[in-house]
C-alpha cells in the first residue's frame, strides 16, 4: 500500500488536550471500520502510564477494529505493570508518590505472560553451576525484577508507531491515513540502568541531526517518543521510553540504510566467565546515562542548541 509522507514541519498541538480522529479504516490493520467493528482507541493507553498521569494532558485518540484495540491492550497490561516497578535495588526512575502507590496496585492485579504468575511474584531467578578446574566448583544464582518478552515490546512498540505514523499522514477529506513503506527494525529494548551502553548512546548521537518529524512527550513525562527521518533515504528513526524506565529504539522505512548504521554503531561487550563443550557464563556490565548527556528525546536548532 503505497502511503503519503509524513509531515516535514513540526506542528505545535495543544498540550492539554487529546486529539481527536475519525479514521474510516483501522489504524492498525486498514480494515474499513464499521460501526458493528469499530471502537476508540487511546494510543497511550489510560492504564498503561500510572493512573490521572493523562488528565487534562495530550493524546491521540482515533478509531481501531475490536481484535487490534484487544491485542493491544493484553500487551500493555503487564507491559505497564512491570516498566512501573523499581529495579532489582529498589529504585524507581522517579519521585512520584502517587505513581509508586499505582505500580504496587498494579504488581499485584497485573499477571506476568511470561510467568502466568501476578507481577510482584514474577521475579525471575537463574541458578547456574560449573566447574572452572580440577577441584574448583562455580554455583551462581542471580534475581531480577519481573522480565518482559523482548518481541512483546517491540510489538506494542510498533503499534504506537503506527497509530503516531497515521496520524502524521491523515487526510481529513478521506478520513484515512498511511502506513510505512518496506519494514519495522527494531534496534534495542533496555531498562533505564543500562541506557548508556555504547549501542543506545551510538544511535542518539547517530540519529541527532536527522529531521524531526514528530517528538510527543505527554503523561507528565511517563510516555516519550520520537521519530526522526533520514536525510537521503525513506527510512526512519525512532524511539521510545515507557514509564521513565523502559526505552526501545529501532528504524523503520527501507532497510539497507538502516541496517548500514547498526553496522556502524558499537558492540556491546560480553565478557566470558567460563565456557565449557555444554555449558557456559558470560555477563555484561550494565551502563546508566548521565542525564546532562541524554539527548535522545530533544530537538535541537540550527545553532545546535536544544529547540525551547
Amino acid at each position: 500500500m503505497e502511503s503519503p509522507a509524513p509531515q516535514s514541519q513540526l506542528m505545535d498541538l495543544p498540550p492539554e488536550r487529546p486529539l481527536s480522529l475519525r479514521n474510516q479504516t483501522c489504524v492498525y490493520c486498514g480494515l474499513a471500520l464499521s460501526p458493528g467493528n469499530k471502537t476508540r482507541e487511546h494510543v497511550i493507553g489510560r492504564r498503561f502510564v500510572p493512573d490521572g498521569k493523562l488528565q487534562g494532558q495530550w493524546n491521540l485518540i482515533l478509531n481501531a477494529c475490536r481484535p487490534c484495540n484487544s491485542h493491544k491492550a493484553n500487551l500493555e497490561d503487564d507491559i505497564s505493570a512491570i516498566t512501573l516497578q523499581p529495579d532489582s535495588w529498589g529504585r524507581y526512575g522517579h519521585d512520584d508518590v502517587s505513581a509508586i502507590e499505582d505500580a504496587q496496585r498494579k504488581a499485584k492485579d497485573s499477571r506476568s505472560r511470561r510467568t502466568r504468575k501476578v507481577v510482584k511474584d514474577s521475579s525471575e531467578r537463574i541458578n547456574l553451576q560449573g566447574t572452572l578446574g580440577p577441584g574448583i566448583n562455580l554455583s551462581f544464582q542471580y534475581s531480577s525484577p519481573p522480565q518482559i518478552d523482548d518481541n512483546r515490546s517491540f510489538e506494542l512498540a510498533r503499534l504506537q508507531l503506527m497509530a503516531f505514523f497515521y496520524m502524521q499522514t491523515y487526510n481529513h477529506e478521506t478520513r484515512r491515513g498511511g502506513y510505512w513503506l518496506h519494514g519495522y527494525h527494531p534496534v534495542m529494548t533496555t531498562n533505564r540502568s543500562d541506557w548508556g551502553n555504547p549501542l543506545m548512546v551510538g544511535f542518539m548521537r547517530t540519529i541527532k541531526s536527522w529531521d524531526c518529524r514528530l517528538l510527543a512527550i505527554s503523561a507528565d513525562g511517563f510516555f516519550k517518543l520520537i521519530i526522526r527521518k533520514h536525510l537521503l533515504a525513506e527510512t526512519w528513526a525512532w524511539a521510545l521510553e515507557w514509564n521513565h524506565n523502559r526505552r526501545l529504539i529501532g528504524f523503520f522505512g527501507e532497510l539497507d540504510p538502516a541496517q548500514a548504521i547498526v553496522d556502524s554503531l558499537p558492540r556491546l561487550e560480553v565478557k566470558t566467565v567460563y565456557q565449557a563443550p555444554n555449558e557456559s557464563l558470560s555477563y555484561r556490565v550494565e551502563t546508566p546515562l548521565k542525564e546532562d548527556e541524554d539527548t535522545l528525546f530533544l530537538v535541537f536548532d540550527e545553532t545546535g542548541q536544544p529547540d525551547a
